[in-house]
């Protein structure tokens, strides 16, 4: 968890909102706003978790009663409204807001599920206007303080540790599965939590998101691992590609053009760079090498606390890039039935040149055969 005067200062913009709607309350399930807001990562689940936040008063975490004392460990918030078991939890909020006749303007955020929203209008006798928290507290995250990167900074040290032991230990012979395993356990050996190890030899890794299977590693097999993993919420996201053997001419050449196009978009993205115009930076390059059709998507993502958020690094995205934003650059090329190739870092954009989150050397990988 972040220091409380953090989540009190997101806390006090969520507020101004609220009052500007004239919204009697805002209400958050389990999930990334939920966490940015609480500090709490939970998943959602059939017992109702909720904050609840209204303009006049200290914010509430409603609760399953016997969950309050570990959640209270998770959190800046003070305020709790437990429920037991045999209570209808809907009402219990109902009854907090002073409402069950109906007449309420309350703000959700977009991912809370279709059948909490249907429960809570039923207790609350009608909802007479709603709002969207979503683009508020979207805006706020796409802007990292230097406590978020500090954490970012740490998960990428570690993903740097794992993909690399898995690269070393790596030999004809051992399947997928097994190398994932390695990058896993090497993750929580770390301190960290292993969110996802994309595993991929041979012409598997032509498929942009293959999963890992028992699939063998062969010799002259190209070997792609695209590997993350989360300290405190906080997500890092890198590729990299190995051979065993010696590679292909073509390889090497294939290589090299993603590794220049990756480079180019690194070396020019700063303050002011809209999104689109990032991702025609790097397809450029591969376009006029003659693989352009094999560049199959986006050139990069946003990532914080969820892997995949704003910003999107996508043609005909007129997002301008600013200062404290964070995203992966990761052009690829995948030639389908022989092999894939894709560099991934991520970067935090700054005035003039950005800062890499990721560290691990992007050259070739060469696995003994």
């Amino acid at each position: 968890m972040l220091d409380s005067k953090v989540y009190t200062k997101r806390m006090k913009r969520v507020v101004g909102f609220l009052q500007e709607e004239d919204a009697d309350l805002g209400i958050i399930t389990p999930s990334a706003a939920f966490q940015y807001l609480t500090g709490i990562h939970r998943e959602m689940s059939e017992r109702l978790l909720a904050l609840l936040i209204t303009p006049d008063s200290n914010p509430q975490i409603v609760a399953p009663a016997f969950e309050v004392s570990t959640l209270s460990d998770q959190t800046w918030i003070k305020d709790f409204l437990p429920w037991v078991e045999d209570d209808d939890p809907y009402s219990l909020v109902a009854n907090a807001m002073g409402q069950t006749q109906g007449g309420q303007s309350i703000a959700f955020e977009e991912t809370l599920p279709l059948g909490i929203y249907w429960s809570l209008e039923r207790a609350a006798g009608g909802i007479k206007k709603q709002a969207s928290l979503t683009p508020l507290i979207n805006d706020m995250r796409l802007f990292k303080t230097e406590e978020e990167l500090s954490l970012m900074r740490k998960a990428g040290q570690v993903i740097n540790a794992a993909v690399s032991k898995a690269f070393t230990e790596a030999h004809v012979g051992m399947t997928e599965l097994e190398v994932r395993q390695i990058v896993r356990t090497e993750v929580t050996m770390q301190g960290a939590v292993p969110t996802f190890s994309a595993i991929q030899f041979g012409e598997n890794s032509a498929l942009p998101h293959a999963s890992a299977s028992s699939r063998e590693l062969k010799k002259y097999d190209m070997v792609l691992m695209d590997c993350g993993c989360t300290v405190d919420g906080y997500n890092t996201d890198m590729t990299r590609v190995g051979i065993v053997g010696d590679p292909t001419d073509e390889q090497v050449n294939v290589h090299s053009i993603v590794l220049k196009a990756q480079q180019e978009a690194i070396d020019r993205i700063s303050d002011g760079v809209v999104c689109g115009a990032a991702d025609g930076i790097a397809r450029r390059v591969i376009e006029e090498s003659g693989y352009g059709e094999y560049f199959t998507h986006r050139l990069g993502h946003g990532i914080g606390l969820e892997v995949h958020e704003p910003p999107y690094l996508v043609r005909g995205n007129s997002t301008e890039l600013k200062s404290g934003m964070t995203h992966s650059v990761e052009p690829g090329i995948y030639l389908e039935g022989k092999f894939g190739i894709r560099i991934e870092d991520l970067v935090c954009v700054r005035d003039e040149e950005p800062e890499i989150l990721t560290y691990m050397s992007r050259d070739l990988f060469i696995i003994d055969g």
